[in-house]
């Protein structure tokens, strides 16, 4: 197959303008030996890859890492410095040895005794707690007064700070007071080379008063803006959002195409909720031919700066999905990831007999609650009739369930125990080995032994927990660890506006700048006393204040690139929403003068302004192949399916092929509980059996209703005994129970309808089955639910518990043939009727079809014939062209009603549906219809 290279391919491993990196201003810091601290990582990594690429180009073959870091690690390492130096002993606790610490001062709070947990309320105590010291709040919480939750925040924030000096714990809260305290006593030394700046909207009162205390101290500290020249500002409108993404996206392939060195971010406010959408958008834009599925997603000309949660990647997810495996059962969708991943138990010729496992065994497992354990699985495999194929798959899930069984004895270990013991369990299961790992696959390894080391932290205060208890806090660690691979340095840079700073670039576009979307919503704390924040102007407490800090950033990221684009979708999802308020932007439709702009020299565009012609495409003719291959004759013998095939071929011949003739089928969907068709065979079961002990009208009159309430009991229990001994929790007995006592009151309410009916009854046949008969060329086998003598004849009863109308039989490709069918197969001059048996609740209930005159059925429904005889010969003209159209293979793609007919048809993917036609208007499905 051929690939098509674009002009960027490899451009990230070009030899990137180092002063675009690393301005001049940076590099004369560093040469004198200044710290340069930047507000986010990203700026961090950003400077750290200019001053080797500089050193690259100067021909050193090795030199001393640069001095930039972030300011989170820059104090950490200051502390550092101070435990080396014997001057503080303390614990700096890490983000999980202090959320169990937190939880341990909830956990002691009598008034939280209801609670079941407290984990989500001391991750909320720990962020007020972080707001607290960032705003120099300590001193003051103490009585503030305020909500009831302020009140309780203000007694665990006591009981933090008494722990804390107790056990001598600091956390990374409090680590810049602690600093501060620090450089006043004297105990860190002023460096005399200075500290940088880099990248700071705004400093909170703890950093600008520790940053004042080492300019008491003697320390140099200046700020270094990053800008670059602006050479055009630009705000596009966009009609709507996909719109507005497209648009961006298009444009920056224009500009990579021209500028092949170019190095482009995207900015996008809130952009976890935007992500899956513009790396669609991108992959189809700008790199066509990462679409294949071979492709690898690292080579790619885009990539995004924010990570996204180490739970959240594949192998991550696989290995707490098994570790939970061995704990408890799983949900069969989470165990069918299982088997078919590419990480466990790694054998490539077991790839399609897992495949077919899964898809033919598997998930059709009768199950009341869609879950199984590991021992369930371990003897369902044992017991296939492919276990030769799944060898390797069923070693290791036996090493696997011995481990699990010994970990089960255990009594309260360490953490390090436990994550000794959640090794050995990933080991047995073969977790990633045998795999050729990819540089992602072997950062995201690294990311998770690292999430190990965390979990092993929490021996910090010596307490033993179970197995339960460990795997909880390793989930946790996961969710909270942001995974990001090592940047590729690719030209096209995905961020959020926070971590554009520092940086520049050739060019910015700004997505979503519309006012609904920029500035973002800032929350306040509902945990500390509204008076206190207003009074230390925390964020979400002060619009105005908030708008000039986005007003602010705003600025700044306007002077990052020589071109900016803001955009914005003029429709959005939540309405028709304006450019945002901080952009100040005079548009073309405004009379009078804006007194103020945050972006200077701002040019109002269209989307289609900015970019007016779609993309060249290459049309290519329509190549027509006469299909002159005859269907194959079928075989002379009954052919399975019996009514259901003339239903398909009704509904669509391509469906009734593909289903009755190439057994093509969808997986089955697994849900909780019994599916409609279950419920629908126990009640057709339980009447089958009532009415073999009953047998006519007259015996159910004569009955008691003691005696009748017997009956109908062990019918119900007879038809859920299948169901029954599948149960094996307390939550599948409790359902069979609602199961059986929904089944009591619908049949009590059903034999109400057949005490009422006029004609005395007898019940010859339930359930019969007529073997090998002939309808047209077909030969079928058929079941009737039920057949009534009465006097004349007979009736024909098809039991229904949904929706069902008999007008669906008149047509010429009748909904439900079932009744129709038998009725041919009957003899017409002894019918009296034929009838759906409406078993429904309430006024649904009701005995509905067409009869040879009044009082055979409780209504009459018209017929399209003049007589029942008449419309029997009608169905078997019908039926007969049905039968015929199947054997002769017609296949065309023709549903009776589109969509509605392909709404839940599994072959939409081989007869390529218009999907969209799915959510269309009732104007469309006309126009579709009659085309």
């Amino acid at each position: 197959m051929m690939r098509r290279f674009y002009p960027w391919h490899g451009a990230y491993n070009r030899g990137m303008d180092v002063a675009e990196l690393l301005p001049v201003e940076i590099i004369e810091a560093l040469e004198r030996g200044a710290t340069v601290v930047t507000g986010n990582q990203r700026a961090a990594r950003t400077l750290q890859h200019g001053f080797d690429l500089r050193n690259k180009e100067l021909g050193h073959t090795s030199w001393t890492p640069t001095a930039v870091t972030a300011w989170e690690t820059w104090t950490t390492a200051l502390w550092r410095e101070l435990l080396v130096a014997g001057e503080d002993s303390r614990l700096l606790l890490n983000r999980s040895q202090e959320h169990a610490v937190w939880r341990t001062v909830l956990e002691a709070d009598e008034e939280l005794a209801s609670l079941k947990t407290v984990e989500t309320l001391a991750e909320m105590a720990a962020e007020a707690w972080r707001l607290l010291w960032s705003y120099e709040g300590q001193r003051k919480l103490r009585g503030s007064g305020g909500s009831s939750d302020a009140r309780a925040f203000q007694r665990w924030a006591q009981m933090m700070e008494g722990v804390c000096r107790t056990e001598g714990f600091v956390t990374h809260a409090q680590l810049e007071e602690v600093l501060r305290s620090a450089v006043q006593k004297g105990q860190l030394a002023a460096a005399k080379s200075g500290l940088v700046l880099v990248g700071f909207d705004t400093l909170t009162p703890a950093r600008e008063t520790l940053l004042e205390t080492m300019r008491t101290a003697g320390m140099s500290i200046s700020e270094l803006p990053v800008s670059a020249k602006a050479e055009r500002t630009v705000l596009v409108e966009a009609t709507e959002e996909q719109e507005e993404l497209r648009t961006a996206a298009r444009w920056i392939r224009s500009l990579l195409e021209s500028q092949e060195h170019a190095s482009v971010a995207v900015i996008v406010p809130g952009l976890e909720s935007e992500r899956r959408e513009i790396d669609r958008v991108f992959r189809e834009l700008l790199a066509p031919e990462l679409e294949d599925i071979r492709a690898g997603n690292e080579i790619g000309p885009y990539e995004f700066s924010l990570g996204v949660a180490l739970s959240e990647t594949q192998m991550a997810s696989v290995a707490l999905d098994l570790l939970r495996w061995a704990m408890e059962a799983l949900p069969l969708e989470r165990v069918s990831i299982l088997l078919l991943s590419p990480y466990v138990a790694v054998a490539n010729e077991e790839r399609g007999p897992r495949a077919e496992f899964d898809a033919f065994e598997l998930r059709k497992k009768r199950m009341l609650r869609p879950e199984i354990s590991l021992e369930a699985m371990v003897a369902l495999i044992e017991g296939s009739r492919r276990r030769s194929k799944l060898g390797h798959l069923l070693s290791a899930l036996r090493r696997m369930d011995a481990v699990a069984r010994r970990i089960e004895g255990l009594n309260a270990r360490s953490h390090a125990d436990w994550a000794d013991a959640m090794r050995e369990l990933l080991e047995a299961a073969g977790w990633g080995a045998g795999v050729s790992e990819t540089s992602v696959e072997f950062q995201t390894r690294q990311r998770w032994e690292s999430a190990f080391d965390e979990l092993v932290t929490l021996d910090f205060d010596g307490i033993s927990v179970d197995f339960a208890h460990a795997l909880t806090g390793l989930e946790r660690i996961t969710r909270q660890t942001v995974f990001a691979p090592e940047s590729r340095e690719a030209p096209v840079q995905i961020m959020g506006p926070l971590e554009a700073a520092g940086s520049r670039f050739d060019a910015v576009w700004f997505l979503r700048a519309g006012e609904f979307s920029w500035p973002m919503e800032t929350r306040s704390s509902s945990l500390l006393p509204w008076t206190l924040q207003r009074e230390l102007e925390m964020p979400g407490t002060d619009v105005a204040r908030d708008s000039e800090e986005a007003r602010r950033m705003t600025k700044r990221i306007a002077e990052s690139a020589a071109t900016v684009v803001f955009s914005y979708a003029h429709e959005s999802k939540d309405g028709t929403q304006r450019p945002s308020p901080v952009l100040h932007a005079k548009l073309a439709s405004e009379d009078s003068d804006v007194p103020h702009q945050t972006v200077s020299d701002l040019e109002f565009v269209t989307a289609r302004e900015l970019i007016d012609d779609e993309p060249n495409r290459i049309v290519v003719s329509l190549e027509e192949l006469e299909d002159i291959e005859r269907v194959g004759e079928l075989p002379d013998r009954v052919i399975p399916g019996g009514a259901r095939i003339l239903e398909l071929q009704a509904a669509c011949g391509f469906r009734a092929f593909a289903e009755q003739r190439l057994w093509a089928t969808e997986l089955a969907s697994v849900e909780p509980g019994m599916d409609a068709r279950e419920s629908g065979t126990v009640v057709h079961k339980a009447l089958e059996l009532f009415w073999d002990e009953v047998k006519t009208q007259d015996q159910l009159r004569s009955m008691t209703e003691e005696e009748r309430e017997e009956a109908l009991e062990w019918s119900i229990r007879e038809g859920l005994k299948r169901t029954a001994e599948s149960s094996s929790t307390a939550w599948d007995i409790a359902y069979v129970e609602v199961q059986r006592e929904r089944l009591r009151r619908l049949l009590r309410w059903w034999l109400e309808l057949e005490l009422e009916r006029a004609l005395p009854f007898e019940v010859r046949g339930s359930e019969t089955e007529f073997a090998d008969v002939h309808v047209g060329p077909l030969r079928l086998s058929v079941r009737m639910d039920r057949v009534d003598m009465v006097e004349g004849g007979e009736i024909l009863i098809d039991y229904k518990t949904g929706d069902a109308s008999p007008s669906d039989w008149l047509t010429e490709r009748p909904d439900a043939p079932q009744l129709p069918l038998y009725a041919i197969l009957s003899k017409p001059e002894s019918l009296q009727g034929v009838a759906f048996g409406l078993v429904r609740a309430g006024e649904g209930r009701d005995l509905k079809g067409y009869s040879v005159g009044h009082g055979v059925l409780p209504k009459i429904s018209r017929m399209k014939a003049a007589t029942l005889e008449d419309q029997i010969a009608e169905w078997r003209r019908v039926l007969v062209n049905l039968a015929e159209e199947f054997a002769n293979g017609d296949a065309r793609v023709r549903p009776k009603t589109y969509p509605a007919t392909c709404a839940h048809c599994g072959q939409r993917l081989l007869c390529r549906l218009d999907v969209t036609m799915l959510d269309a208007t009732d104007e469309d499905l006309e126009e579709a219809n009659r085309g």
